[in-house]
């Protein structure tokens, strides 16, 4: 029951475009919060709103260093299954 439970946390985390695009900025490397708003050109809190569900579904996990929080994959695929989904999504819409 666990096991549903924790599947269907992580298919609603990859359900939204907004999150697989910080996935895929987070494949090249560990990021910090004001870089990945940068990148994605998105407020903070959108940033880490998207984030925090990206954690709770195990995908991300944070480290603080100072003041900063970074921001990383916990797994490649993670990165891989966002682009196969980022390009299914943009190949359906023609």
């Amino acid at each position: 029951l666990i096991y549903i439970y924790m599947e269907s946390i992580i298919l609603a985390a990859l359900s939204n475009k907004v999150r697989l695009k910080l996935l895929l900025c987070l494949s090249r490397k560990e990021q910090s919060v004001t870089k990945l708003i940068k990148d994605c050109g998105l407020s903070q809190s959108a940033v880490s709103q998207h984030l925090k569900k990206l954690r709770q579904a195990g995908l991300v996990t944070a480290k603080h260093s100072g003041k900063k929080i970074n921001y990383r994959l916990v797994s490649p695929q993670a990165a891989k299954l966002s682009k196969q989904l980022l390009n299914f999504i943009r190949n359906t819409k023609s």
